[in-house]
């Protein structure tokens, strides 16, 4: 690099560049429909409103210790073999924009069922960690085979876009300013290989739909999938969250992630079970009275 630029040069016009930021009051354009990143501003003070995206963040678990170690080696084969296809799962169901981040990945939903897409590409992923990918690093290392699986995570706000860096170069990318991506990551963070963890707004969600909060047809009775979970460090309207620990059943999974992704949410063997004794606490349930009540004696207000 023959010509390098001064530092002070630079410090200089950092410092208008800076100046000119803080002084500008930037626009603010909603945008419907999907998102397209070719659309996006770049160096103008001017960001994309998308309403109710839902961010599905998935991590691999235990990655510190596969880079070091007996698996060091190893390392950029596990990472393909667990990234590619969280990223074909996403894309899949349909995400509109999808980023890789080391060894993690999320995708952003908008439009028609975003929510409930969302939802089920989390749930599918993780059960490709605990179903496929993890089996298969245990034929390979039998004897100590690396402790990993997806931590994954699911939130829904409004989100900003733009793209920052450097205009008409491979020196730039979308950035997302909102709580989807923030609370998703956080949720993740905060679960373990095989769990999935959603904020309030994807737990209200979840809730209403049969066909995620019950067990499936191939167990003895209905029981509730997910387990309350208190989401740190996010806002009171989202910390009530739930925790789903299970996977896609092999026999009902698919007709399931179907029906969720089209919009269905009433169980037809389930109304036998609506009807029964157990009414009282489906209804609870659905209601969310149940929910208030907690959130009442845990001090959390809404």
């Amino acid at each position: 690099m023959a010509n390098r630029p001064k530092v002070s040069e630079m410090m200089l016009a950092f410092d208008e560049h800076v100046a000119d930021q803080l002084r500008a009051t930037p626009d603010v354009v909603p945008t419907e429909g999907e998102i397209d990143v070719a659309d996006l501003y770049i160096n103008v003070p001017k960001w994309r409103k998308y309403s109710k995206v839902s961010c599905v963040f998935a991590d691999l678990a235990g990655s510190t210790s596969l880079r070091k170690g007996k698996w060091e080696a190893s390392t950029a084969s596990i990472y393909e073999s667990a990234v590619r296809p969280a990223v074909v799962i996403l894309d899949e169901f349909g995400a509109d924009f999808i980023d890789i981040q080391g060894d993690a990945a999320f995708g952003l939903f908008v439009g028609e069922y975003s929510r409930s897409r969302a939802i089920c590409a989390g749930i599918t992923i993780k059960t490709f960690g605990e179903h496929v990918l993890v089996p298969a690093l245990h034929e390979k290392w039998p004897h100590d085979p690396p402790q990993t699986g997806f931590k994954v995570g699911c939130a829904i706000s409004d989100l900003l876009g733009k793209k920052i860096g450097i205009s008409g170069t491979a020196h730039n990318a979308p950035v997302w300013a909102g709580r989807a991506v923030n609370y998703a990551a956080k949720c993740s963070q905060q679960a373990k290989a095989h769990e999935m963890i959603v904020t309030k707004p994807i737990a209200d969600a979840v809730r209403r739909n049969e066909y995620l909060y019950y067990s499936c047809e191939c167990a003895d009775a209905p029981t509730e999938l997910w387990k309350e979970r208190l989401v740190e460090k996010v806002a009171d309207t989202d910390s009530e969250g739930l925790l789903l620990g299970s996977s896609w059943c092999e026999t009902c999974g698919d007709d399931y992630a179907e029906r969720v992704c089209s919009g269905s949410w009433k169980r037809p063997d389930l109304d036998d079970f609506r009807s029964s004794g157990t009414r009282a606490r489906y209804m609870k349930v659905m209601n969310f009275r149940e929910v208030n009540a907690r959130r009442v004696r845990r001090g959390i207000s809404g």
